[in-house]
């Protein structure tokens, strides 16, 4: 018969899959005292070096009848190898707006854009802020040009240092004006489009994506409606004019508060919210084909106004979000799944956090000793708890 070691062995043996999704285990998970955001909703994630960080949201709390609305003014990491989080002290001038920003990663600076504070609508923002992630001091660029209007739900996307931004809305009109941020000069450019026939219908909470000098759209809606993807709507750069593109028989329902990632000329759309119904499926568009196909794999539970994002490796995060029209609760859970196959190298970094839990406890000399890459030491927060309370949670996850 097999030992309990050997089982506990088997139990952590470790086999690389892509389109596998699998839940982040934190410490959080077994103790009240250890760390850990609070269930959100409308919040941004940017992944660096080995670090999910998450910046604002929103939760309603029930108290004695009423209802509570809380935004979080927080940025926490959560620090992959260690299987911590952390509630990080940032400085500086930190956005006020915190929810239903934008968010994008620009070398190690997290840049958020947009945004509403309470009541939704009431204070939203068209300010550029930006986080360096190494000091974590904020800053507010003061920007030039022909600003967009106040929004928040818009989306924004980052190529060769320029920020594109499209739609969003004020809470009682939306729109779908498409804007340019020069990070380099701090220029703001209005690109508009010169055929508004083919203009899509105005929205906030859709997504986007760039290929060849087109800005691609993906669903989104209003407070009443969603979009759907029969057909996919696209800004033309060169021409600064919409057009779209006719998909396949099979595509996804309609649906606005989605999660979409680009990998190389996939994009990759999950869950979201049509007005009555969230989805938890997962889809791949191709934007050299322009054909949807439909994972097997989906989300462990429906989740609308959740944060996702996906590493250079090709590592998408998923984070919070509503995962209860009935109840209108949040959750807190990091699931993680691969879209590519990466390098080898990070497999077997993969394999390593795998069978060696407690990795944030050896000292990193040792870890060099033992042939262990800088690159991937240097994505190890060594600084964590190291109580009682801490180990034994340590030894949970283990087993």
């Amino acid at each position: 018969m097999e030992s309990e070691t050997q089982k506990k062995i088997f139990k952590r043996t470790f086999k690389f899959s892509r389109y596998k999704i699998t839940k982040q285990k934190t410490s959080g998970n077994h103790f009240r005292d250890v760390e850990c955001p609070e269930p959100r909703s409308g919040h941004r994630i940017v992944v660096l070096d080995g670090n999910v960080y998450t910046f604002g949201g929103y939760t309603p709390i029930a108290e004695g009848g009423s209802v509570n609305h809380l935004l979080f003014k927080q940025l926490w990491r959560y620090n992959v190898a260690a299987r911590c989080w952390k509630l990080l002290e940032s400085t500086g001038e930190i956005p006020e707006e915190l929810a239903s920003h934008s968010a994008a990663l620009l070398g190690s600076y997290m840049l958020v854009y947009g945004g509403t504070g309470l009541p939704f609508g009431e204070t939203s923002s068209n300010s550029v802020h930006i986080c360096n992630l190494n000091t974590l001091e904020w800053s507010k660029l003061d920007t030039e040009g022909t600003k967009p209007d106040e929004m928040y739900g818009q989306a924004m996307i980052i190529h060769d240092n320029k920020a594109y931004v499209v739609g969003g809305t004020t809470g009682y009109s939306y729109s779908m004006d498409v804007h340019c941020l020069d990070v380099k000069t701090k220029t703001w450019t209005n690109l508009d489009g010169k055929n508004d026939s083919e203009r899509p219908p105005s929205r906030y909470r859709h997504e986007i994506a760039f290929h060849k000098d087109r800005i691609y759209v993906f669903g989104g809606g209003t407070a009443f409606d969603s979009y759907d993807f029969k057909e996919v709507p696209f800004f033309d750069l060169t021409t600064s004019s919409w057009n779209k593109v006719a998909p396949s028989v099979e595509f996804p329902e309609p649906r606005r508060c989605h999660g979409c990632v680009q990998v190389e000329t996939d994009v990759y759309i999950c869950g979201g919210f049509d007005g009555t119904r969230c989805f938890s499926d997962i889809w791949k568009f191709d934007l050299n084909t322009h054909q949807w196909k439909k994972l097997s794999v989906k989300l462990p539970t429906p989740l609308y106004f959740h944060s996702v994002f996906v590493t250079n490796e090709g590592q998408l995060f998923v984070f919070g979000g509503v995962d209860s029209i009935e109840n209108n609760s949040r959750t807190n859970t990091l699931y993680s799944m691969w879209l590519k196959i990466p390098s080898l190298s990070q497999m077997a970094w993969q394999a390593m956090l795998n069978y060696t839990p407690h990795i944030a406890r050896i000292d990193k000399s040792k870890l060099y000793e033992a042939g262990i890459p800088l690159q991937f030491i240097k994505q190890i927060d060594f600084d964590i708890p190291n109580d009682e309370t801490i180990s034994q949670c340590c030894s949970m996850i283990e087993s």
